[in-house]
């Protein structure tokens, strides 16, 4: 196909992050590629008349950013809903649901989510009683910011068909003096949120572009999804909308999207596994989940929780299921996208990768471990052994590190999660991410954590685990895109590869390292475009 349009991107720093990390004058690109990349002089005797020039004006010009996970459609299904984190109180979070009911007359349930309940005074989250005298008989949840959770009322219960006035058998359903809290858990709370009301096609379209927009605006142009069909949030609905958006040329970030372990059985027979996608859409593999979230109290930890040393919850799936599901999907060819937190659920994770390599050998699966918070020196020393990657969540630390100290984890196992360090001295590639909507999108900061690993409250955490600024910015860059089984496409820039990149108004590797949180990214191009920030003008 004919190159529409050349552009020639120069008077910047532009960092390849290629093999030898080479640093050039200029980037020529053609159409959604790179064609060249050398001195400016050089790349303007290839131009011709039809070259746009683009003046960096003395940014730093890298690859664009790449989220190894994230849930872009649950977030853009979500934004319609009151977002209730970032409060100090309990009743601050109240409040903001109250004032969205009121302005929501019509929604069959109230929704509201990002809740952080040991981030507020309370230390809790709201009863049943008490959401009950808010909102009467609208069923209603609040979930949890690690969406493993939810706080619902005796509606919402009821609607789940759990009995509000009696205990009940399922340990997700926790009770209190003989009947239901209101707090739920993993399946119990997804299935509070399975009742939310589906989601139209326009009002996910117009999610979709905001949530695009965030990312573009934090330097991303692609993200590793977290399940597609998890959370209630119909699969086909997301792929049909994603769709549209790639042929009417508004899609900016590219979306790699694993299949739900519920729904991976019924795609893989309809063939969606086997489709080489677009250019910003591809079906890829099985999302499975093995435990919940440390924050919640429901990861599986060996030990037990600090605060509560006999709470060891057990994993949401057997060793068996385990196996069974990983066997499958190793042999087809596929790929295992598996979320572990803690400790034993990452044990689970090891031993069925390695049964399954055990019974059929593949070279370089890059089955990717999305969290990763407690892998030991031993555990990660095994999963490079059978091509098992992690991406860690590096923002525990900056965000969760002080309450993991006094109240999750204690101070000694605080200090080595996310252990990014002992992945880089077994020359173990990692990525990172925000799980969005858990936390929003914030790449300055996810990689000033890497390489700083300095709490919200200023506490150094775990020194021996910090990294260099250049392997921070490959977590985002070179090894991400070895995630997304696309690293001859992107991750650098090189000829042949995507034009997508994200300018930076200082070099990250070249500031005072307790000031990277504070680079500022001043533009993002997706596919030869600008699609935010000032290259857009």
């Amino acid at each position: 196909m004919r190159c529409r349009e050349k552009v020639l991107y120069t008077n910047g720093n532009i960092v390849t992050m290629d093999a030898d990390d080479s640093h050039v004058e200029a980037v020529l690109t053609c159409g959604d590629r790179i064609e060249a990349v050398g001195t400016a002089a050089e790349l303007r005797q290839l131009t011709g008349p039809r070259v746009r020039e683009v003046d960096l004006q003395g940014g730093t010009l890298y690859p664009g950013f790449i989220d190894t996970h994230s849930h872009l459609e649950m977030y853009a299904a979500w934004i319609q809903y009151a977002y209730c984190g970032g409060t100090d109180t309990m009743q601050e979070a109240l409040d903001i649901l109250q004032c969205h009911a009121a302005d929501h007359p019509d929604d069959p349930v109230v929704m509201g989510y990002g809740y952080d309940d040991t981030a507020t005074s309370d230390g809790r989250g709201p009863t049943a009683q008490e959401l009950d005298a808010l909102f009467g008989n609208r069923p209603t949840l609040i979930v949890h910011i690690s969406i493993h959770a939810a706080y619902v009322n005796t509606a919402m219960l009821r609607l789940i068909g759990v009995d509000p006035t009696k205990p009940s058998d399922n340990v997700e359903v926790v009770c209190a003096d003989g009947r239901p809290t209101g707090l739920l858990t993993e399946n119990m709370a997804l299935s509070a949120i399975a009742q939310l009301p589906p989601v139209s096609a326009e009002t996910l379209k117009k999610g979709i572009l905001v949530a695009m927009e965030k990312y573009n605006e934090q330097g991303l142009t692609s993200t590793i999804g977290g399940g597609l069909g998890l959370g209630g949030l119909a699969g086909n609905m997301s792929l049909q909308v994603i769709g549209e958006l790639e042929r009417e040329g508004k899609m900016t970030v590219r979306c790699h999207l694993p299949i739900f372990s519920a729904c991976y059985r019924e795609a893989k027979a309809a063939g969606l596994l086997e489709s080489p996608g677009s250019p910003y859409l591809r079906l890829h593999g099985i999302k499975i989940l093995t435990d919940g979230s440390i924050q919640a109290f429901t990861a599986a930890i060996k030990d037990g929780y600090y605060l509560q040393p006999d709470l060891r919850p057990d994993c949401i799936l057997t060793q068996e299921q385990m196996d069974e599901l990983v066997y499958e999907t190793h042999a087809a060819g596929q790929r295992v996208i598996v979320h572990g937190n803690g400790d034993a659920a990452i044990e689970r994770i090891l031993l069925a990768v390695e049964r399954a390599q055990k019974r059929c050998p593949r070279k370089n699966p890059h089955h990717l471990l999305i969290h990763c918070q407690m892998a030991s020196d031993s555990q990660l020393e095994r999963m490079k052994a059978v091509g098992l990657e992690p991406s860690f969540f590096v923002l525990h630390v900056w965000n969760w590190g002080d309450r993991h100290k006094a109240i999750f984890l204690g101070p000694e196992r605080t200090e080595r999660i996310d252990p990014c360090a002992s992945a880089v001295r077994i020359g173990l590639p990692f990525s990172l991410h925000a799980d969005t909507p858990v936390l929003p999108q914030m790449t300055m900061q996810s990689i000033h954590t890497a390489v700083n690993r300095i709490s919200r409250k200023g506490e150094l955490i775990g020194p021996d685990q910090r990294v260099s600024p250049l392997e921070a910015m490959r977590a985002y860059t070179t090894y991400a895109a070895i995630m997304t089984l696309d690293e001859a496409n992107r991750g650098s820039i090189e000829p042949g590869k995507l034009a997508d990149f994200v300018l930076l108004d200082k070099d990250p590797r070249a500031v005072a390292p307790e000031t990277i949180k504070d680079v500022a990214i001043l533009s993002t191009i997706s596919g030869g475009k600008a699609v935010w920030g000032k290259l857009c003008a």
